[in-house]
Order: structure tokens, then C-alpha cells, then sequence
């Protein structure tokens, strides 16, 4: 079984040659860097732990009625999207309260099935632009959408749009305005690109995925155990091959389990338990989300390359336990907004890919 191809590979080879020479050099490989750093740290960080390609699964289809799903419309002209909330005081026992709350709502959701996993995410990466006597930050955005065949057989299917980059805050706005409102940053335009399709044949769907910091195949995650101490033994057995902390490994697999992997509700329950569980995870109450949806955060410090302080912040419905996105911040006065994965919508479903 063949490991996953590193996204710039995948974007090379999806990238007609007429584009702009500037435009491709959006780094969406660094997009997706585990874990999320900053954008002068990334250069550092191995290849081999980069997510080698952007695929599937977040959380299985809950009841219809309980499952609100953000509708993005994007526009050429940018505006800032709500930050999320800073300088609340962190709470343990409130984090743990609300991952297990969390774990029993989707233990509870129905699995469903289909002939794909069908999941669109949008991913942003923070640059700082504009003059030196006035800068500003814009969210670098691209959107992915993947169709994972649940056939070993099957063929899985990548779409990506560059969707422009925008103010992140309306002080950034503002700042864009005072810059004369421009239409492009360098290599970053503000209107958005075409969407286009990753290759014309497909990709293999009998691929590894990334747990944590650890490769692994569809199977080897199907047969993870579903209970929080059997799952926290079990990674803690692969976290010997890892560079990080035991507790920072378990909080990004367990992270990986809840937001993007093909896995059954028990499974994202059983992660949620975990997590629940480790030293160091708090809880920032309510935020809103990059795609301006409310939910509350999940918190994790951790040390980028060079000491830098950051914190990733998993960000979930409080209505039905969902995972909507995960964000990595710089701590300081203000935090500052570095990286983040928003799911924009995730299903079963039998319905064919797209062409284009």
C-alpha cells in the first residue's frame, strides 16, 4: 500500500502551466504542516511529517435536524472574518466536562455509509503584509474538497481552489483600506482562482493516512480500539517512533480522529474521552470559528521550533459534539491567529464526483 504523495507534488502536477508563476508558489503543503508553525518555522520542520494530502472524514452524518452546516459564499472583495475569543481564563475540569458531554452526543450519531466520504474543508494560512509603517495580516486561503471511495478498489477524487487572501480582523481591514484597498499582496491576489481538479485519472484510494505524526493505513485505523484507555495505550505504543511529547502526541492524534479521519462515531467518542484526559488541555468557552460559526475551544500549549508559544485550539459545536475546526495560535498581547482547517460541510454519500 502505497504511502501518500507530499501536496506539493500534488500541486505541481495539477498546475496548468499558464498560471501566474507567482500565484503557484502558495505552499499548501505548508498549509497542512503537523504541527501547524509559523510560517518562518515551517522550512525547519521534516518533510516526512508534513499531512501528505488532504482527505477525509471529519464527522459521520448526524440527524438532519441537529446538524448545522455553514454555507460559505465567497466574495472577491475581502472582509475580515470574526476572531476567536481571547483573554478568557482556561479551565481544565470545564474542558473535560465538555469533551465528555461531547463524546456521549456522538457516540450517539448513526455511521451511515455511501460510496464516498465526501468532505470540503477550507485551510488559511497568516501573512503579515502592507507598509511598514502600517501592517496588517491577511488569511492566505485555499479550499479543498475530497471524495474518499469507501471501495479498496475504488478511486478518490481532490479538488482545490485558491479562494484569495483577506483581512483577518476588521482592524486588518481597516489597515487594507488605509493601504489603498489593494487587489494583491505579492504572490497573493484577492480574488480568488478557478477551481480545479487535483489529476484527471484520480488517486489510488488504498492510501495512508497521517495519525498524529504517524503513517498509518485505512485498516490499522479500522482496527483501533473504540475505548479511551485501550486507545491511549495503543498510541502511546506508536508515539515511540515520534518526535514530540507523549501528551502532545496523544492531543494531535486524538485530534486527527475527531476532525479528519474516516473513523466510526465510538472511535471519535473514544478520542474525545482521551483527550479529556490529558494534562494540560483547557477550555476557552465560546469563540467563533474562521467561517463565523459559533463553538467553544479546546486548548492545547505547546513550544514551536525556536520556543515560540502556541496554542491549537480544536473548536466544536456544543449542539451536537461536532468537530468544526482546528486553529493554531501565537500567544501573546494580542494572540495572533497563525494557521487553521475549517470543515465546511462532511457526509456519506452515493452520488458521483464532480467532473470539474
Amino acid at each position: 500500500m502505497s504511502r501518500r504523495r507530499d501536496l506539493m507534488q500534488l500541486l505541481s502536477e495539477s498546475r496548468p502551466t499558464r498560471l501566474d508563476p507567482g500565484e503557484s508558489q502558495l505552499d499548501l503543503a505548508t498549509l497542512t504542516a503537523y504541527p501547524p508553525q509559523e510560517p518562518a518555522q515551517r522550512a525547519a520542520r521534516p518533510a516526512a511529517r508534513r499531512r501528505l494530502v488532504l482527505t477525509a472524514g471529519l464527522v459521520p452524518a448526524l440527524a438532519v435536524g441537529a446538524l448545522a452546516v455553514a454555507v460559505v459564499v465567497h466574495q472577491p472583495a475581502p472582509t475580515p472574518r470574526p476572531e476567536a475569543a481571547r483573554s478568557v481564563t482556561p479551565q481544565s475540569a470545564a474542558a473535560r466536562q465538555f469533551l465528555l458531554a461531547a463524546a456521549d452526543r456522538v457516540a450517539g450519531s448513526e455511521a451511515g455509509s455511501g460510496q464516498y466520504w465526501q468532505i470540503n474543508m477550507e485551510v488559511g494560512d497568516v501573512r503579515e503584509v502592507g507598509p511598514a509603517n502600517g501592517r496588517y495580516d491577511i488569511a492566505v486561503r485555499m479550499g479543498v474538497e475530497d471524495w474518499l471511495a469507501t471501495d479498496p478498489d475504488g478511486r478518490s477524487w481532490t479538488f482545490f481552489q485558491r479562494l484569495g487572501g483577506r483581512p483577518i480582523s476588521a482592524a486588518d481591514l481597516a489597515a487594507w483600506r488605509r493601504d489603498g484597498s489593494p487587489a494583491r499582496w505579492g504572490d497573493v491576489s484577492v480574488a480568488p482562482g478557478p477551481r480545479r481538479l487535483r489529476t484527471p485519472e484520480g488517486v489510488d484510494s488504498r492510501q495512508n493516512y497521517f495519525l498524529g505524526s504517524q503513517s498509518v493505513t485505512a485498516a490499522e485505523l479500522t482496527a483501533l480500539p473504540a475505548d479511551p484507555a485501550a486507545l491511549q495505550a495503543e498510541l502511546s505504543r506508536r508515539h515511540a517512533d515520534s518526535q514530540e511529547s507523549r501528551t502532545e502526541f496523544l492531543f494531535w492524534s486524538g485530534t486527527s480522529l475527531v476532525l479528519d479521519l474516516p473513523v466510526s462515531p465510538e472511535m471519535r467518542a473514544a478520542a474525545y474521552r482521551m483527550i479529556a484526559g490529558l494534562d494540560g488541555v483547557t477550555s476557552l468557552g465560546a469563540v467563533t470559528d474562521q467561517l463565523g460559526r459559533t463553538g467553544v475551544a479546546i486548548a492545547y500549549a505547546r513550544r514551536g521550533d525556536g520556543g515560540v508559544p502556541l496554542q491549537t485550539r480544536l473548536i466544536l459545536d456544543p449542539r451536537t459534539g461536532r468537530a468544526l475546526a482546528e486553529e493554531t495560535w501565537r500567544v501573546g498581547v494580542p494572540d495572533r491567529l497563525v494557521h487553521y482547517r475549517a470543515i465546511v460541510e462532511a457526509g456519506w454519500t452515493d452520488a458521483n464526483p464532480p467532473t470539474a
